[in-house]
Order: C-alpha cells, then structure tokens, then sequence
C-alpha cells in the first residue's frame, strides 16, 4: 500500500483554537482518597495521538481511585465529553488539541495532547491505470450559447445519455469540447484511481479553450478566460461515487487576494467582488425562438440573492440559434449555488462595428483560465480548502467538479461559459 503524504501540519480545522479551558470543579473532598496528577494515566507518545477521519477515536484512561474525580474532555475550547475514557469523531483531517481535565473539588489537573487526524492510506494505482477522465456523474449546464451544442442535444436524451456524450467528448483523452454555458453550470467526474497529493507538486491539470490576446490586452496572457470554479473530493467511505460531505473547494488567486486588472475592471463598472454562497436562479423562456437571427436581449431570466446586479437576462446572440435552455432538462427552472467570481470581462472598445471584450486571466487556481500549453491549468491539490477556508489537506482525489465561475455577459463574444477539454494527472506522464 502507499502511504498517502505526511498531515502533520500545524493547524487547527474549524477555528477550534486552543484557548485556557476553565475546568468544572466539584465540592470539596472532606475525607478519603486524595487525587495526584501521577495517578491519572494515559497512554500518549510524545507525538501525541493519530486516528483516521470518521472513523471512532478512542482513548483509554486509568486512575489509582475514581473517588469523587470528575472528568471532562475538550476539542479546543469545545466540551465533547463528561466521561472517564473518551470515544469521539473527527470530521476533518488535520491537527486537533485535545485536553483532559480530572478535578476533585478544588483539585484540578490538565493533560493536553495532540490528535492528528489524516485519511486512511491511499489504495494502491491500479497496473494499467489512465491519467485521464474514465467516469462522468453530472452534466448540468446553466443556459448559454453553445448549450445543446457541445456535446449536441438529440430528442430523446436523457441526462444518462448526455452524461455519456460528455465522457464520450472529453474523456480518456479524446480531448473533444463541452460547454458549462452561464454562471453555475457543472460537470462531475470521476478516475480509475486516485490523483495523487504530492509535496510541492501540481497534481492535474485541467484543459479548456482559453486563449491570449496579449496585443490588444494590458496585461500578458490576457485574452479570453472563463474561469471556472474546481470542487475536489476524496472518497472517504469508499462507495464509489462523491457524496456531499467530501467536497473541497480548490482556492485560487481571486480567493487570496486582487488581481492586476481589477482597478480597470472597476473602472469598467464591473463587479469585483468574490461572493461565497452564491445562488442564481433562471427561468425557462416562454417563447424559445429557434433559427432567429437577430439578437435577443432579454431572453433567459435570472434572478440571483447577491452582486451590484442580482436581476438580468442572458442574450441570445445572432450566432446561435439553438435553443441556450439544456433540453434534457424538464424543470421550468434551474438553481446553482456557489462561489461568485469578479467579472474579468472589460470592454475595450468598438471592433468591427461591436463593442470588444478582453476577459482577463485570474493568476492561479480555475479551469479555462489559462493556455493549454501553460502552466496556469496545473492545479495544486493543496489549494483546496474547507467551507471555512482551512486547508483541506487531502491525500489525493478521486472526484472533480468544475462549474462557470462568473457572471457576466460579453457583448458579442456572450456569456462567461467555462469549456472543458479534458483532465488529466500530472503523475501518470499524461502526454
């Protein structure tokens, strides 16, 4: 078996900060046995303790006397135990601060530990295994441009049969196209093994059809980027497929800071704020006008709960003519939740007769964001984060969904709609 990379990484998850615990103290002993810090015992190396995630924590102590002791067990500074032997769950990976505290009346003792709580060891890559995409779970984009196109809608699909269109396209290395269309869109897909969390080391890569522009654009590598937003997940229990709980959220640079252009982009009325639980709403069209050719302004409603704009329509351009709706689908309307990127799209001006987008590149961290042939598609599995922001320290991965990060639309070039070409592992010599 391989033994997944060292989590001895000193945090804390949940904010579980080690802080002085005040301990319950009992009334006063007046006869009897008379509590010695010696007399607890607990068996404890000097690293302290190691458990795996989910999984029961037990911790055994012995006592010359229990005669009017009490016990109580913290987490940090969170009270998870009035009993002499503890059994707990973690349910996240990293360091925890444990303590004990054994009073007797006005008789008190502390024993702090450590538990370092990591996954269980990484199975073994299968002889044989493929660096690429070899399983699709999900397909939903939200309404955009290219919509029903890539991968092509036929009367009669059904989301099994668009799910295997998708892994058709873009898995096992046929490097083919799909669409997420607008903010929320998604993909979910799945390996023949577990991607690898290696040291100081990006772990896959993710391909889209992002482009440079670097002569029209302020800033190198700037071009046409639509990033998307990269969820990973570890099975924990083993059951074949990503369950809610064991999503993470790969944190890129729009996460950690401003970018270079956002003054510009401010400047250009863009919203420029990140916005986390983020929800938007769209409404099937009444009317779908296919084979139009003039442009449709207010064409698919959506209403969103955050952002300067939280109300507006997605445009049906003269270029395509198909319905920007998922066909497949039979609700009426479509909800995503997520995180919220800035609006990268700034309007340089006119060009050939129409205004002209420049949609700049986020440093690090989203899918379509970067060349194909750059090192802006490598993704670090270490990047990803917990629903508080703490690092994740995941082992490996076996689970990526990817979903269009921001909402925007671009003049003649439409809507921000993250493409996808494939995945691939970085430590399988993808070629």
């Amino acid at each position: 078996m391989k033994l997944r990379k060292s989590l001895f990484i000193p945090f804390v998850l949940w904010g579980l900060a080690v802080c002085n615990v005040s301990c319950t103290k009992e009334e006063p002993v007046e006869d009897g046995y008379v509590l010695k810090k010696e007399d607890i015992k607990v068996d404890s190396s000097e690293n302290g303790f190691k458990t795996v995630v989910s999984q029961i924590f037990k911790i055994e102590v012995t006592s010359v006397s229990d005669e009017n002791v009490s016990y109580v067990w913290y987490v940090g500074d969170e009270e998870v135990a009035k009993t002499k032997s503890l059994e707990y769950i973690f349910e996240g990976v990293g360091e925890y601060k444990l303590k004990l505290c054994v009073s007797q009346g006005d008789i008190v003792f502390e024993y702090e530990f450590t538990v370092n709580v990591v996954f269980d060891e990484l199975p073994e890559t299968p002889e044989g295994a493929t660096p690429y995409i070899t399983k699709v779970f999900d397909y939903l984009p939200a309404p955009g441009q290219f919509v029903n196109t890539m991968p092509e809608y036929k009367e009669g699909d059904t989301q099994e049969t668009m799910n295997a269109k998708v892994l058709e396209s873009i898995g096992n290395n046929n490097k083919g196209m799909i669409t997420l269309g607008g903010y929320g869109g998604y993909v979910t897909v799945g390996f023949d093994h577990t991607i690898e969390n290696k040291p100081d080391m990006s772990d896959f890569r993710i391909l889209g059809n992002a482009f440079a522009a670097g002569a029209i654009s302020s800033v190198s590598g700037d071009g046409s980027c639509e990033p998307g937003i990269i969820m990973v997940a570890y099975d924990k229990n083993k059951n074949g497929k990503p369950d809610t709980d064991e999503w993470y959220e790969i944190a890129g640079s729009a996460h950690k800071g401003t970018e270079t252009w956002y003054e510009k982009a401010e400047q250009a009325g863009n919203d420029i704020n990140l916005y986390k639980d983020y929800e938007i709403t769209y409404y099937r069209p009444e009317n779908d006008p296919i084979k139009y050719t003039q442009t449709i302004e207010n064409y698919i409603r959506w209403e969103a709960n955050q952002g300067k704009i939280k109300e507006g329509y997605k445009v049906k351009n003269k270029y395509h003519k198909q319905s920007y709706y998922p066909q497949w689908i039979k609700e009426d309307k479509l909800t995503f939740k997520g995180t919220c990127l800035p609006q990268n799209g700034i309007n340089k001006g006119q060009s050939n007769g129409s205004d002209y987008y420049v949609l700049h590149q986020f440093s690090y961290g989203y899918a379509d964001n970067a060349t194909n042939n750059s090192d802006g598609c490598n993704i670090d599995i270490d990047w990803a984060v917990d629903k508080n922001g703490n690092p994740a320290n995941l082992s490996g991965v076996d689970f990526i969904k990817i979903y269009t990060g921001v909402n925007q639309e671009n003049g003649w070039i439409g809507e921000c709609s993250t493409e996808i070409m494939g995945i691939e592992d970085l430590h399988l010599n993808a070629g």
